[in-house]
């Protein structure tokens, strides 16, 4: 009998230590298991890259290069496939030239190129067309799922506003966001990470409809003024989160600190570095996908090198031009 007893005691003690490696792999997983990996696009395209999206599958990427005797740039739109191989040239109108900032934005089937400041005006490349072609002004939203369409108002060193509004009822709600890098939804919980010029915040919004009850209004010259309804979950200086997202239920953000660019979690307020990347790199334009893939442009000073940064989950493929 003392032998059984015995025997059941060291079943019980590898039961319990299995049970603890496997909380410990979880653990690994979330917080250590980070992949990066690089490899180069040989597309040899001059200029600097400003922008780029995924769009029917292949990257569309504008590039600016200088003129003599001018200040001013002269901009083309490059497609390269997956693998970084020249696709075609997208022709680029005398209206886009003059931009002095614009963004790409994928809605649906179109990709439109939308000038970020002054006038607004909107160009599109349709499914199934091969020039950019002016329409109507409009307005994108950053962030949509089955209940709300989230909007930015950005006001530059102003402040800017977000704003939820109701699928189906069509009712509007604001916030103060002064720049949305990234909106996550974890369960039934928004969270915004907005990046400042020499600060970052992380918002909360467990309830839309209990923020402030307003209207689509993109003209106002000034940011909203209400915060109800909203937590502050991180807000530090001399941090710049570049974009955040969504592993396994849990918030994640890529940041840089001191020249470094590290990635971590906010935990009782304070941000938490959690893998740190062997190179420096500065993060611009971004494109969210609805499965929480994120993509952003890049600049490495080192090198000089610019790419795309695809992140999915945790696997960080960056993509250098050559």
């Amino acid at each position: 009998m003392k032998k059984y007893f015995v025997i059941l005691f060291i079943v019980l003690i590898q039961i319990s230590c299995q049970k603890n490696d496997s909380n410990k792999n979880k653990d690994d997983l979330k917080h250590n298991e980070f992949n990066v990996k690089i490899d180069t696009f040989n597309a040899g395209i001059h200029g600097d890259l400003t922008e780029a999206v995924l769009f029917k599958n292949d990257f569309y990427c504008m590039f600016e290069t200088s003129r003599k005797n001018t200040s001013e740039q002269f901009i083309k739109m490059v497609v390269l496939n997956q693998k970084g191989k020249f696709v075609e040239d997208v022709f680029v109108p005398k209206k886009i030239q003059k931009m002095p900032h614009y963004d790409l934005i994928v809605d649906q089937d179109d990709l439109y190129v939308k000038e970020s400041q002054f006038e607004k005006e909107n160009f599109v490349l349709g499914k199934y067309v091969a020039d950019l072609e002016q329409v109507k002004t409009r307005d994108f939203c950053i962030f949509k799922d089955e209940i709300y369409n989230v909007y930015s108002d950005t006001k530059g060193e102003w402040g800017g506003t977000i704003f939820f509004e109701n699928n189906e009822t069509k009712e509007v709600f604001e916030a103060y966001s002064n720049f949305p890098v990234a909106i996550n939804k974890i369960k039934n919980e928004y969270y915004i990470s907005n990046k400042g010029m020499f600060s970052s915040n992380v918002l909360k919004i467990s309830d839309p409809s209990k923020l402030h009850k307003s209207i689509l209004d993109f003209s106002k010259n000034e940011s909203s003024e209400f915060d109800q309804g909203v937590d502050i979950v991180f807000e530090a200086d001399g941090i710049a989160i570049e974009t955040s997202f969504v592993v396994q239920d849990q918030l994640f953000h890529l940041y840089s600190y001191k020249d470094n660019v590290f990635i971590g979690v906010v935990e009782k307020g304070k941000m938490q570095q959690k893998y740190k990347f062997n190179f420096n790199f500065y993060s611009y334009s971004r494109q969210n996908f609805e499965d929480k893939k994120k993509l952003l442009t890049f600049y490495i000073p080192s090198n000089r090198k610019s790419g795309i940064l695809i992140i999915d989950k945790k696997d960080f493929y960056f993509h250098i031009l050559k």
